[in-house]
């Protein structure tokens, strides 16, 4: 807004206008286009590592607290950011140069602290990690099993569509056996062990 020359109402004017997207949102939800496909299941394909990322430093946190800390708050920036944008394009204001070059390094950067992450948590998993193979072995495995990965998307089973079904799948026996086999304790849960506390240090080790 300050290098297009902007009013602060406008901004605030864009920012008001995000509640007409929940109002309207089945406008944009159906009908069910390419995009918003790959995009829906791409995320449920990613959401299996989200989970296990965040599972990592939430305890003692009761069931709303982690739905604002992962919903809530961290949809104010995207909302203010949006609003920018959305101003850029109702202004028509390019964004070539350092713009442009910002845009693309917030992008790259996203890209490499999630692959960072993806990579530390399915290392830990199958016990794949530096003190058991040493570096050299554990980047050049790392690589490999990353390009191996790349090339079999190329191939129809692979395709995110199939994944995010897959885990679409594991959602509903995963809850379908909490239900059968675990109601009764799992409704008795009123929160994390009060042993439990909230080390934000974890969050460290996880990178």
């Amino acid at each position: 807004f300050v290098i297009g020359d902007s009013q602060m109402s406008a901004f605030t004017d864009n920012l008001g206008s995000i509640g007409t997207y929940f109002a309207n949102i089945n406008e944009f939800v159906l009908p069910l286009n390419d995009y918003h496909e790959f995009y829906l299941f791409w995320w449920f394909a990613w959401s299996i590592m989200i989970g296990q990322f965040t599972s990592r430093f939430v305890g003692g946190l009761k069931t709303y607290q982690v739905l604002a800390a992962m919903l809530i708050f961290p949809s104010i920036p995207i909302a203010i950011w949006f609003s920018v944008l959305y101003h850029y394009h109702e202004a028509g204001i390019p964004t070539q140069g350092i713009k442009n070059f910002a845009m693309v390094f917030v992008g790259i950067v996203f890209v490499i602290n999630s692959l960072d992450s993806l990579v530390r948590l399915y290392t830990d998993n199958l016990n794949f990690t530096v003190k058991r193979f040493g570096k050299m072995k554990y980047i050049v495995g790392n690589i490999v099993a990353l390009s191996l990965l790349t090339l079999l998307f190329k191939l129809e089973f692979l395709q995110i569509q199939w994944v995010g079904a897959l885990v679409i799948g594991l959602f509903f026996i995963c809850a379908a056996f909490i239900g059968y086999s675990k109601f009764k304790t799992v409704t008795n849960i009123d929160s994390s062990p009060k042993a439990n506390e909230i080390d934000y240090t974890k969050i460290d080790t996880v990178h």
